[in-house]
């Protein structure tokens, strides 16, 4: 299995390119090296999901979610490492090591770009994703989530319900409470489904933070416009969380949506961590 590696330190290392050394891709050539890895994307979907959807429908009940997980985090992590090689991706994902035994937990993360899936996937344990109903019928991707068993968000009470399934079946569950990318502020106003299923099972919360300088893959930017490359991405492990004595699952969302109101910021330059943050 491809192992994604991170290829600078949280902050910047010692003769790393800093954020403004990030150049538009205005020259054919890095703009076909842009649209390839996008292409890469497709084609690996395209060429995986009817075999997954073949296998699901075949032997779904003989194949674990779990083992479903891993083949998406192996999926990913292979295009990403292309993406990688094709200077079209800087990543640094300091600190995610940490949660690499993790199970059983709730994991919730700002979404600033339509990355932020395949990027956490790889970094994560074996996880179930809460994703957009709309994706199942998607091609290129409906055999994958199928497989691994995620959990759709058309129906609040329905998404709660797998939630709680998966929480007490031992998996992870990788939730992004905005429910779609970031529009405006440092994140949009979060969805209570998370807390509630946390109140419900007792996990516990961990909250992850990305930072994403650019806008290209942001809410509303069309996928093939041209991008600074290389696409750069921090995240970082962040607080882990339990609702509160007494605390309704309202009250348990809005003290976590602060909490990453107070560590994110949406500036011109993208969604970046607050000043507090970055390293002395």
């Amino acid at each position: 299995m491809p192992r994604l590696r991170s290829d600078m330190q949280f902050g910047e290392p010692s003769g790393a390119p800093g954020h403004a050394e990030c150049r538009r891709a205005t020259g054919p050539l890095d703009y076909v090296r842009q649209m390839a890895s996008t292409g890469m994307f497709f084609f690996l979907g395209i060429v995986s999901s009817p075999v997954c959807w073949i296998l699901w429908k075949s032997a779904g009940h003989r194949i674990s979610a779990i083992s479903g997980q891993k083949f998406n985090r192996w999926l990913f992590r292979l295009y990403l490492r292309w993406m990688r090689a094709t200077g079209t991706l800087r990543l640094d994902a300091q600190g995610m090591e940490a949660l690499s035994e993790m199970s059983g937990t709730i994991v919730i993360s700002n979404h600033p770009a339509l990355l932020d899936v395949l990027l956490l996937t790889s970094l994560l344990p074996p996880t179930a994703c809460v994703m957009r109903a709309n994706l199942l019928k998607n091609p290129a991707m409906s055999g994958c989530a199928l497989l691994a068993g995620y959990v759709t968000n058309d129906s609040g009470p329905a998404l709660v319900r797998q939630g709680i399934e998966k929480i007490r079946a031992g998996q992870n569950l990788l939730i992004f409470p905005e429910g779609t990318r970031t529009v405006s502020g440092a994140v949009n106003a979060f969805k209570e489904g998370f807390a509630l299923i946390a109140s419900r099972t007792g996990a516990p919360v961990q909250t992850i933070l990305i930072e994403h300088p650019g806008r290209h893959l942001t809410k509303g930017v069309s996928l093939f416009s041209s991008a600074e490359l290389p696409l750069r991405f921090t995240i970082r492990p962040g607080e882990r969380f339990l609702p509160e004595s007494g605390e309704s699952a309202r009250e348990f969302s809005l003290r976590l949506e602060a909490w990453f109101h107070c560590r994110l910021q949406n500036s011109d330059k993208g969604i970046l961590f607050t000043p507090s943050l970055l390293p002395l």
